[in-house]
């Protein structure tokens, strides 16, 4: 494929995904997500129109378009995470350079928000807030005012805040709500929140509401599970924090305040201070006399995905050593490849292994089945192929394990190059040379389409909605690009596809 249309489609599919997901989550209705919206829009814009105006760069200047749209959201997910685990002046330095990237009215107002609570003293990050909140328009004086009352502990004023404010404001402030909820005893509503959570609410934010409902519900091993894998970022204060609360939640006072005794005052940020004293002066009643029967099922759901995912919530390249293994092979034939000649010389591909026709039905070659997998026909090619493995074979292996993730792999590739011949032979398609493992690779989306039908028919969650959402849209958009370019194998990818979902369907260890 040409490295100018590889990087358009690439470039223009992305951008299609994220504003299909945009409207999936719903944050569509935030504030700055229009302005992001016709950015997408005009990356697809630009690699349709740049075919025809500037035909011999229009992918490369798609691309940069793409990153240049797409580094606010990046710098978005560092904001977040650097707030979550307290290093406020990080925070504020990344809004800050978002806002430069993504310059709306709503990005500055947020540097400014972030920049105040950055402040080195409570007394200053509340003069800091109140002079912005002067200044601010009513949306922006309702976020100052939740910003506040979170500071200054009062979780009572908070959370009766959030309940008469907008949407926007209580989506933005939802996991300090879900705190609010907590800290006044009202799990029931805690819970109930929870189970309507917003569906752009992913990732580490939606592993600490996790970890705050499973605190406040006095789930104590749940809580040392969750700290230890989604939530192991936070500094040692404050997961001390969150399993004295989980203790006091339990009726086990004495060990949760010998626990907060334990911490070093000079580690612990005065905010948190305050709530270490809240926390001593006044402890949090149990959880079996605040929430009603009707809610313990949800904490025991929000338990056992805890429990099934902890050991494999940190990233590791050895607990997916399959997919490194598969990587490094047909990394490793590439190079075998150029070195043999060129790995878009026709030729070498089929001295190596490539798929053709005669060679397997009269040669009786059949070897050739599972040597085209290794094979690719340039750099474009296997860098596309080998990035799908590495994000959906990760994926598949961290759910299923690494044998049944081989074997998924393996059979679907070959079901998916037999198939391919089975229809060179009949006269369906055009004889061609065949090299790729993209029909392994789609054998494996076959699977984790299967498995997020499964996790929404069983459980019918937002989250599960939003999963099983996109993998449709990443479907509809792939097969867009396989009926627009005509070197990709549509056939090999349609089989794959189908054998990944029987596969999986076979492999899949059954979950309740």
């Amino acid at each position: 494929m040409d490295l100018q249309i590889f990087l358009a489609l690439s470039a223009a599919s992305l951008s299609a995904v994220f504003i299909a997901q945009m409207f999936v989550v719903g944050t569509f209705r935030l504030p700055g997500s229009r302005i992001l919206m016709l950015q997408h829009a005009g990356v697809i814009a630009l690699a349709v129109a740049g075919a025809w105006l500037f035909p011999e760069f229009y992918g490369l200047v798609t691309a940069v378009a793409l990153a240049l749209t797409l580094a606010p959201l990046w710098l978005f997910a560092a904001v977040r995470r650097a707030a979550i685990v307290g290093d406020l002046k990080r925070a504020a330095a990344a809004m800050r350079l978002a806002a430069l990237l993504h310059p709306s009215p709503q990005l500055r107002f947020s540097s400014k928000l972030y920049a105040a609570t950055a402040e080195s003293t409570l007394e200053r990050q509340l003069a800091a807030l109140a002079t912005l909140e002067a200044r601010a328009d009513p949306l922006q004086q309702s976020l100052v005012t939740a910003q506040k009352l979170r500071l200054s502990g009062d979780w009572a004023g908070l959370a009766s805040h959030l309940a008469g404010s907008s949407p926007a404001v209580a989506e933005i402030h939802f996991e300090h709500a879900i705190r609010a909820f907590g800290e006044t005893g009202q799990l029931d509503r805690m819970v109930e929140a929870y189970r309507h959570h917003p569906p752009a609410l992913t990732g580490l934010p939606l592993q600490i509401v996790m970890l705050v409902v499973l605190a406040f519900c006095g789930r104590v091993d749940a809580v040392a599970a969750q700290l230890r894998s989604g939530a192991s970022l936070l500094p040692a204060p404050t997961q001390a924090f969150w399993l004295a609360t989980a203790l006091q939640a339990a009726g086990r006072r004495d060990e949760a305040q010998q626990l907060i005794r334990s911490i070093e005052p000079s580690e612990v940020p005065e905010t948190q201070r305050i709530a270490f004293a809240r926390r001593l002066g006044h402890p949090l009643a149990p959880a079996r006399g605040l929430l009603s029967p009707s809610g313990w099922p949800v904490v025991d759901a929000i338990e056992a995905i805890v429990r099934s995912r902890a050991p494999s919530s940190r990233d590791s390249w050895r607990q997916i050593p399959v997919t490194c293994l598969l990587i490094l092979a047909n990394c490793a034939m590439f190079a075998v490849e150029i070195y043999a000649g060129g790995s878009q010389d026709v030729e070498v591909l089929f001295r190596l292994g490539a798929l053709w026709p005669d060679a397997v039905l009269q040669d009786h070659q059949w070897w050739r089945l599972g040597a085209a997998m290794f094979l690719h026909a340039g750099p474009e090619h296997i860098f596309s192929n080998m990035l799908a493995l590495w994000v959906l074979g990760g994926l598949i292996e961290r759910s299923i394990g690494s044998l049944r993730m081989a074997v998924l792999y393996g059979i679907g590739g070959l079901i998916s190059m037999a198939g391919v011949l089975w229809m060179m032979q009949a006269g369906w398609i055009e004889p061609n040379i065949l090299v790729g493992a993209s029909g392994a690779i789609f054998a494996l989306l076959g699977a984790i389409a299967l498995t997020r039908l499964s996790d929404y028919l069983q459980s019918r969650a937002v989250s599960d909605r939003r999963n099983l959402t996109m993998v449709g849209i990443i479907l509809a958009i792939q097969i867009v690009i396989d009926l627009a370019v005509p070197q990709i194998s549509f056939s090999a990818h349609g089989i794959g596809l189908v054998a990944g979902v029987v596969l999986g369907w076979l492999l899949t260890p059954r979950r309740r």
